[in-house]
């Protein structure tokens, strides 16, 4: 019987209007930022050595570390293309020159010996993408930025959950920015996270935080009133937000343990096709990957797009990802980029596959006999 998959859901939980109602009730929770702050309690356990801050979205955060950067006319920012573009935008707005790097096969992040050919003395920072939750080679990057006195700024929008040597991504450059976007496995339906490890830029985060006024500082007594001292804006979440994601950072560990049990399904039932002439399965055994995605290699674009139309007809909805932010129109006239022969190669034949906590083994089932039957046909 066929069956209406889609790509992802939105965890459910009857606790959301209950807390609503209690916000709406008592305007002092509202005021005291209660939920936001029952929120960073939850997340210090990820990230016990870092200061965060909750934001309206990751693509504040990252505005927020582009303005802290102080970067000047002809600054550049090493960053990969297979990106969103809040990526490359937050650093754009703020007049750096791009400099777009390939990904490597195996992580789908930015490869290291490559970004070592792209500095000069021009770069100011190191931008890197942990794709769909899994690490790409931070090791390398740590030591090519101190090496080079460069900012690592590492984009772990995908990434809430996982880890690296048990160190939570994105904790260990200078900075990191989580996602908490309704597209997200852990989400506040719109929201994100700034983690910041290098405590020397604590005073510019907290004034670019709160519109540009030291609140913060005034907040702990070392001011007598807050005044205008910077550039900023209103980065902070809603506390409406703050309510959802509450909910879901108590139930992480259950929902992380779903995908995780999902995804084995996945691997045990399509290893034995993995072939070259049929697909390649990426970052298989992987226990500190939070499976924020589970995506398939096709050899050609012909082939996956003929694979996601026949898995359509199915009742199974799959999706592509990023267009290449070198290959933009707006790159294109704005940077000049080489090609980036793996970028593309990934751009074109990547093909995500459905995995949310509304799914079951059977539904697993289901869509891995539906691939097989395309590859049969």
């Amino acid at each position: 019987m066929k069956r209406d998959i889609k790509f992802n859901s939105f965890y459910s939980s009857s606790n959301y209007t209950k807390n609503l109602e209690k916000l709406f009730a008592d305007y002092e929770l509202f005021r005291q930022k209660h939920f936001s702050n029952q929120c960073i309690e939850l997340l210090k356990e990820d990230y016990p050595n870092s200061e965060i801050l909750l934001t309206h979205s990751a693509t504040g955060a990252l505005e927020m570390i582009a303005l802290s950067l102080n970067l000047q006319e002809g600054d550049e920012i090493i960053l990969p293309s297979f990106t969103f573009v809040s990526t490359a935008n937050a650093f754009a707005l703020r007049g750096a020159k791009l400099v777009f790097v390939d990904i490597e096969m195996d992580t789908l992040g930015i490869d290291p010996e490559l970004v070592k050919v792209a500095i000069t003395e021009k770069t100011k920072a190191i931008v890197c993408v942990h794709y769909a939750g899994h690490a790409c080679k931070i090791d390398e990057l740590v030591s090519i930025a101190k090496a080079h006195q460069l900012f690592l700024i590492e984009d772990a929008a995908m990434a809430f959950g996982s880890k690296h040597k048990g160190q939570a991504l994105g904790t260990f450059g200078d900075f990191g920015v989580v996602s908490f976007d309704v597209t997200k496995h852990i989400s506040a339906s719109q929201g994100g996270l700034l983690i910041l490890n290098n405590k020397h830029y604590s005073l510019e985060i907290n004034n670019s935080y709160h519109t540009g006024a030291n609140r913060a500082s005034f907040e702990k007594g070392a001011v007598p009133y807050y005044e205008w001292v910077s550039l900023g804006s209103k980065y902070q979440m809603p506390e409406t937000n703050a309510v959802i994601l509450f909910e879901q950072l108590r139930e992480s560990k259950a929902i992380l343990s779903q995908l995780l049990e999902l995804s084995k399904h996945y691997h045990k039932l399509l290893q034995p096709l993995e072939r070259g002439d049929t697909f390649v399965l990426m970052n298989k055994n992987n226990l500190e990957k939070n499976y924020h995605e589970f995506y398939l290699i096709l050899p050609t674009k012909h082939q996956r797009i003929a694979l996601a139309e026949h898995l359509k007809a199915s009742g199974i909805e799959a999706l592509f990802h990023y267009v290449p932010l070198h290959d933009s129109s707006f790159a294109q006239r704005k940077f000049q980029s080489p090609a980036l022969s793996n970028t593309s190669k990934i751009s074109n034949t990547l093909l995500r596959i459905p995995l949310h906590t509304k799914m079951t083994i059977e539904d697993v089932k289901y869509i891995c006999i539906e691939i097989l039957k395309f590859f049969k046909a």
